[in-house]
């Protein structure tokens, strides 16, 4: 049987030989319909973190299924789950759950603009994705169906203190300034797990959105329990206004949150906003509030976040060192470490190189595919990095060797042109969003 899926799971970012489906997995192994076996390093797109078929994480879930999934009115784990984001882990003074991460950003959109009585929103160039939610996916190529004025603009990231707007004849302020002072904007929004992020740019945002009234929303869906127990914001100190968390938070089980500040979620009051915030018939599911609670409790008990850098710092060691192994002048004067980077993203500018959100990047599309392709050939399945808490350091040398084999084949197809010609069917793998 044959399985079609979409957007990023679906073949178009894939190379031909990889397989179409799973039928199960194991720590960070995976077994596809053709008994083939897998290293996994995308573990379902980072939702699960400590790993497939967790004991802990699904022994709570069992549990929580046998005394009822889905009720008339709330349950226990809501409550508990409730105690550990606001009071235990303080991301925020209130939090409601949804059931992914598109669920919170939207929800954290309305809020801002609710409270401010603006409806421009800036968000991060740099952000590839943010949400599900018209808001987003009219900014983006797959934008059929949306309304064309969804009040959103963009800024960069990278570039964000650079001076470049003049508002007198001496004085020059920074892109950011000057697109929330004239749009009079509702919040500033950023995914810091797809930049650099460093404290003084966190703070830059933060003191703008102060300035100008408006409110900082930190997407932490990935970098959230992935970077620290308490995100980017527990690492650097600096508070959102509302905080959106996901993917790992539950291990793979569908859960979210949106966290922040009281005055905000007053507004899904009736008489005090009326926003319809986070509401759904399956937002309180049982198994999966059970599920992140117990997933919470491993990351706090078990080095969880150590071990994710730990992991990740060895394999972009490893790959690195690949690189510069292969990193004779080629025949067009480039180097193959121009074609092909791997790097640390994360916790930047303290002095600790993390690595539990490595970046590796190919100067082409062919390129990639065909280290995904030599990957998948030596049972490596590695779209992306995310490491996981069931990553051994077996499994990184494993890697590590295949990726050595793969970056031979890839500086010789470099070397020659030939890397289109080495695709299976000259199938390349193409991005999310585009038209065609």
């Amino acid at each position: 049987m044959k399985y079609y899926a979409t957007y990023s799971r679906s073949q178009d970012c894939f190379p031909n030989n990889a397989p179409d489906t799973f039928i199960s997995g194991k720590g960070c192994h995976v077994t596809a319909t053709d008994g083939r076996e897998f290293i996994d390093w995308g573990m379902a797109l980072r939702a699960v973190l400590l790993g497939y078929c967790y004991p802990a994480v699904d022994d709570a879930a069992k549990k929580a299924i046998d005394k009822g999934v889905c009720f008339t009115r709330s349950n226990p784990y809501e409550g508990e789950l409730r105690e550990i984001i606001t009071q235990e882990l303080k991301l925020g003074e209130e939090c409601k759950f949804g059931k992914n991460g598109s669920d919170a950003t939207h929800a954290a959109v309305k809020l801002a603009r609710a409270y401010t009585g603006r409806d421009i929103v800036l968000i991060a160039e740099e952000n590839p994705f943010i949400s599900t939610a018209d808001f987003f996916i009219g900014t983006t190529p797959v934008n059929g169906g949306i309304p064309k004025n969804q009040r959103v603009g963009k800024y960069s990231y990278n570039d964000m203190f650079k001076k470049r707007c003049k508002i007198s004849d001496t004085e020059k302020i920074t892109e950011l300034e000057y697109l929330t002072f004239v749009n009079n904007v509702a919040a500033i929004m950023l995914d810091p797990a797809t930049v650099d992020v460093t404290k003084e740019k966190l703070q830059y945002i933060r003191d703008l959105c102060d300035k100008y009234g408006c409110m900082f929303i930190l997407d932490e869906t990935i970098s959230g329990f992935r970077y620290d127990i308490r995100g980017v914001q527990g690492l650097y100190g600096i508070k959102p206004d509302l905080a959106c968390y996901g993917k790992g938070m539950g291990n793979g089980y569908a859960v979210s949150c949106l966290a922040g500040r009281k005055e905000l979620f007053d507004l899904g009051l009736r008489g005090k906003g009326n926003v319809f915030l986070l509401s759904g018939t399956y937002f309180s599911n049982t198994p999966d509030l059970a599920a992140a609670i117990a997933t919470i409790r491993e990351i706090k008990n078990e080095n969880v976040i150590m071990h994710l850098n730990q992991t990740g710092r060895f394999l972009v060691n490893g790959i690195s060192a690949a690189i510069l192994k292969n990193n004779t002048q080629l025949s067009d004067g480039t180097y193959l470490s121009e074609h092909i980077k791997i790097k640390c993203h994360g916790k930047e500018g303290t002095g600790i190189i993390e690595g539990a959100n490595p970046l590796i990047s190919f100067s082409y599309m062919e390129l990639k595919t065909l280290f995904d392709q030599c990957m998948i050939d030596q049972g490596i399945l590695m779209p992306y990095i995310a490491p996981s808490f069931s990553h051994t350091l077996n499994d990184v040398a494993v890697t590590i060797e295949a990726a050595e084999i793969a970056l031979t084949i890839c500086r010789k197809a470099i070397d020659k042109g030939t890397a289109k010609d080495l695709l299976i069917n000259g199938h390349c793998e193409k991005p999310v969003f585009r038209k065609v």
